[in-house]
């Protein structure tokens, strides 16, 4: 990786990989101030609960020296949750960016135009009609070809001498409407243990989350972020117009599919591990352009970042405020991201 600076700008190039971004030094300080937050919130949220544990006995603990109840309480139930909770802000952050992007639209995100509802309805199918005959563990899988089938199957529908991103929109509206109903049609049909399964997944939550599904996660994330970063120049096209971006060289409609895939495998995975987690692929991206602009390099990180941020202190709430009841983390970010919605839509009504 190479440095360069001019102008209040950072060059960034990577050796061996065709990948080369402009950040700014402002952008780099709030994504250093924001990484301060994170780990500092992600520390009261180890710390904190119904079990206070100091932060020299956390240190304590990482290295070896902590008492069975310490090792525990933080490496068995709060550190693998904090984790997952930073991976899914990560992930649907960089989805949600992904797609406002590819739509030229504030108001998309992972939640708003289908893709949730695809992996929420595989889900639900799940638990409804196989929950006693398959293993549980199979319902993430059946959550993310949920999510990543319906993405497909919206763009399929959007085709017609390619994909703008009007058509792409508003086909994601009506199919996230479909799948609503037929998702709230076998509820009703179900039993009420499978009904209440169901709702609690739809939720969205880190309760109980297990190492193995942080390492799983994990590896997507690896896999997907560096082809995130290769994307960035691709990102940046899809902000001028389709014949500005054909003139640059850009094949169109190659780029949207595959920047429309990325999209809909970060926020597939998040949610069939975490459940319907909503509006972070909303928020972030748009706080993230208030903070350090719309040039992708750094609308990236900054996104991941906020994203992380808030769903750690969404869970951190959740675990502690109302113990020992504890509140799904997708409540509390509903309850930020419906009125942040309304406010976006009110502000973009007349353009």
């Amino acid at each position: 990786m190479k440095h360069t600076n001019n102008d209040g700008y950072s060059a960034i190039r990577l050796k061996r990989l065709p990948v080369s971004f402009m950040i700014q030094k402002q952008a780099m300080i709030v994504m250093l101030i924001l990484s301060i937050i994170l780990i500092s919130i992600s520390l009261i949220s180890l710390s904190t609960g119904t079990i206070k544990i100091g932060m020299d006995r956390i240190f304590q603990t990482f290295i070896g020296s902590g008492t069975d109840i310490e090792n525990f309480t933080i490496l068995t139930l709060r550190l693998p949750r904090i984790i997952l909770g930073i991976l899914a802000g990560v992930g649907l952050s960089l989805s949600g960016a992904i797609l406002q992007g590819l739509i030229r639209n504030p108001l998309a995100g992972p939640d708003v135009i289908g893709v949730n509802s695809g992996a929420s309805l595989m889900a639900v199918i799940f638990i409804t009609l196989f929950a006693d005959t398959v293993s549980i563990h199979f319902l993430p899988f059946f959550a993310f070809f949920g999510a990543v089938l319906v993405v497909f199957f919206m763009y399929g529908l959007s085709w017609k001498n390619g994909v703008t991103p009007l058509r792409l929109i508003l086909i994601g509206f009506g199919v996230k409407a479909l799948l609503g109903a037929v998702q709230r049609i076998l509820m009703l049909s179900g039993t009420m243990l499978r009904t209440s399964q169901a709702y609690t997944w739809l939720a969205g939550s880190l309760y109980a989350t297990k190492w193995y599904e942080v390492q799983i996660v994990s590896i997507w994330m690896l896999i997907l972020i560096p082809l995130l970063i290769v994307a960035v120049k691709s990102l940046n096209m899809q902000q001028v117009s389709d014949e500005i971006t054909v003139s640059l060289g850009g094949r169109l409609q190659i780029i949207r599919l595959g920047l429309i895939s990325l999209a809909a495998c970060l926020a597939g995975i998040i949610i069939a591990f975490t459940g319907g987690i909503g509006f972070i692929g909303l928020m972030s991206p748009h706080i993230a352009r208030k903070l350090v602009g719309t040039t992708y390099g750094q609308l990236l990180p900054c996104s991941a970042l906020i994203g992380a941020i808030l769903i750690v202190v969404s869970d951190w709430i959740g675990r502690t405020w109302f113990a020992p009841v504890e509140i799904a983390v997708g409540v509390f970010t509903s309850l930020l991201g419906a009125p942040f919605f309304i406010y976006l839509f009110i502000k973009m009504r007349n353009k």
